[in-house]
C-alpha cells in the first residue's frame, strides 16, 4: 500500500550506489498530435539528477525530429522531491504528496508551460496483492530491482504549454508514476509501458513483457489496472499484437481482463513515435496514440523500454523482422 510519504527519498546511508528514484509525469494536447513528458531520474547516493522535457508531434525516425528536447544527464539532485527546483528550468511542488503536483518549466527556444496535475484515484501499488492480483504470483519485482517501489497514478492536467511560441490550452487525463531501488540499466529486461485514457470515463494502464525479436505479441502480462468510472480494479490478464514501422510501434491491438473478469478490447494508432532515450544504457520505442475502445475515443502512450545491450544482441533479428 502506497503511503503520503511514498512521494518523498527512500534512500539511506546504506542505500546501493545505483539507486534511483524517478518521477513521470506525462500530459497531452487533445486534438492534436503533441504530447508531452516530464521525466526526473535521481541518483541521490551520487548526488546528480537527469531531467528530460520532450514534446513530440510526429512520426519520426530520430528523437531530434521531434517539436522540442531538453535532455540533461548530470544535473545536481534534488534535497527533496516534494518541493524543487532544478537548473535547466524545471520546478515541481507536491501540494498534497502525490494527489496534486503543480509544475512549471522555463525553457530554451520560447518554450515554456505551467501544469496542474490532481490525482484521479489512489496510486496503484503493483507490488501489493491487494491492488494487483499478479503480485501474489511473484517472487521478485515486477520490472528487476528498478521497481522494488512503484506506483502508477491517472491525473487529471490543465494549464498551458507554449511550444515554440506557439500557445496551446493542456485540458487532458494522462497517467505517471514513481519508482525508487536500485537501477542497473546495462542488461534491463524488455517491458512495454502502456496506457490510455477515455478522459474520466476510462483509464486501461498495464505493464507487459515483449520480445521484439522474436514477436509482434505481447507477453507474459506484468501488472496493471483499469479505472472505469472512478473505481479502479486490477488486471488479471493482458494480450495484443503490435504494428511497427522500423521497430518502432506504430498501431496494434489489445485487450485486457479485470478482477471482475470485465473484458475491455482496444485498436489503436500512432500519432506520433520515435526512440526516446532519456538513459545512456536504455532507449525507449515510444509512440502518441489515438486509442478506440467500444465506442469511446481516447489517447494513450506506449513506451517499450530496452537495453542498449538488447538491442545491439538482436540487431540482426530486429532488422530483418521491421
Amino acid at each position: 500500500m502506497i503511503k503520503p510519504e511514498d512521494a518523498e527519498f527512500h534512500f539511506d546511508a546504506n542505500s546501493h550506489w545505483q539507486w534511483v528514484e524517478t518521477i513521470a509525469l506525462p500530459f497531452h494536447v487533445p486534438d492534436t498530435t503533441i504530447n508531452g513528458i516530464v521525466y526526473v531520474v535521481t541518483r541521490p547516493m551520487l548526488g546528480v539528477a537527469m531531467c528530460d522535457v520532450s514534446l513530440h508531434d510526429r512520426v519520426a525516425d530520430l528523437w531530434e525530429e521531434q517539436l522540442y528536447i531538453d535532455n540533461q544527464q548530470h544535473l545536481p539532485c534534488p534535497k527533496s522531491l516534494l518541493d524543487f527546483e532544478l537548473p535547466n528550468g524545471l520546478k515541481i511542488k507536491a501540494l498534497d504528496a502525490y494527489k496534486h503536483y503543480q509544475i512549471e518549466y522555463e525553457g530554451i527556444d520560447d518554450t515554456r508551460f505551467k501544469l496542474d496535475f490532481r490525482a484521479l484515484h489512489e496510486p496503484f501499488d503493483i507490488n501489493d496483492p491487494d491492488m494487483d492480483p499478479t503480485a501474489a504470483k511473484r517472487l521478485d519485482p515486477a520490472w528487476d530491482t528498478s521497481w522494488n517501489g512503484h506506483y502508477d497514478l491517472t491525473y487529471r492536467v490543465t494549464g498551458e504549454l507554449v511550444a515554440r511560441g506557439k500557445r496551446y490550452e493542456i485540458n487532458c487525463v494522462d497517467t505517471g508514476d514513481r519508482s525508487w531501488g536500485p537501477r542497473p540499466e546495462r542488461d534491463n529486461s524488455s517491458v512495454i509501458w502502456w496506457h490510455a485514457s477515455f478522459d474520466e470515463a476510462l483509464t486501461v494502464h498495464l505493464f507487459t513483457g515483449h520480445d521484439i525479436a522474436k514477436t509482434s505479441r505481447m507477453a507474459p502480462h506484468i501488472s496493471g489496472y483499469v479505472l472505469d468510472q472512478g473505481e479502479m480494479y486490477g488486471l488479471t490478464d493482458s494480450r495484443g499484437v503490435q504494428e511497427y514501422r522500423r521497430a518502432v510501434p506504430v498501431g496494434g491491438e489489445l485487450e485486457v481482463t479485470d478482477t471482475r473478469g470485465k473484458t475491455f478490447a482496444m485498436t489503436y494508432s500512432a500519432l506520433n513515435a520515435c526512440y526516446w532515450a532519456p538513459y545512456p544504457s536504455n532507449t525507449y520505442l515510444q509512440s502518441f496514440m489515438r486509442v478506440n475502445c467500444n465506442g469511446l475515443r481516447g489517447y494513450g502512450v506506449q513506451q517499450m523500454g530496452l537495453s542498449r545491450a538488447y538491442l545491439t544482441r538482436h540487431r540482426d533479428a530486429i532488422k530483418a523482422r521491421y
